[in-house]
């Protein structure tokens, strides 16, 4: 009984103290504002539902989008901010017989990376001739039976009309959505005759 009574008279005394012997809550800060992480999981999130949602309807990642700005080389040769100089027989290697190269062409200088499109530069494709090669001529009279029109010898013809035709050309591969311009070609200084004047069908563009 005095162990009782004891104990009562220490937890009167505690209680009529006024201390406050409730225990303690900790109270989570709440966070009101986004940080980077967040902003990076809703992207994240975004791209995935993006992709499901193509895959779903089109069968592909890109909504059928294959042109240059989902092609690896493209955006690897863009964010390198080079332009590459090539001399002719350098340019040679890039005609498509060597399956671990690009395809490029050249046309007055300017040469154009035409991968995209191996059905058409490839060594099996309809215009494999204008491949590893600067054959701004043969563009600008159509004439391409004639083993010497594939060359960037543009002396004997109407300046007026090849430099017209010319640009035309260099405009189409540089607005095009699948090919790209990657550099220039040297050209050596020219010798004997230009080729014989050719009538041919105008390459359509």
């Amino acid at each position: 009984m005095e162990f009782f009574a004891k104990n009562s008279v220490q937890l009167i005394f505690y209680m009529k103290s006024g201390v406050d012997h409730t225990i303690p809550t900790v109270r989570m800060k709440e966070r009101t504002n986004f940080n980077l992480l967040d902003i990076l999981r809703i992207l994240g999130g975004l791209i995935l539902l993006n992709a499901f949602l193509s895959w779903h309807f089109t069968s592909t990642k890109t909504w059928g989008y294959d042109g240059k700005w989902v092609n690896p080389r493209y955006l690897k040769h863009i964010c390198s901010f080079k332009s590459y100089h090539f001399t002719l027989e350098e340019l040679s290697l890039f005609d498509g017989s060597d399956p671990n190269l690009p395809i490029y062409l050249a046309i007055n200088g300017s040469v154009f990376d035409v991968t995209a499109s191996p059905q058409i530069y490839g060594p099996k494709g309809s215009y494999s001739f204008f491949s590893g090669k600067d054959a701004a001529r043969a563009f600008v009279t159509g004439c391409f039976k004639k083993e010497d029109e594939f060359t960037y010898d543009l002396r004997n013809l109407d300046s007026t009309e090849a430099e017209a035709d010319i640009k035309s050309w260099q405009n189409f591969f540089l607005s095009s959505g699948r090919y790209f311009y990657v550099g220039t070609v040297e050209h050596p200084p020219l010798v004997g005759e230009p080729p014989a004047l050719c009538s041919g069908k105008k390459f359509p563009h």
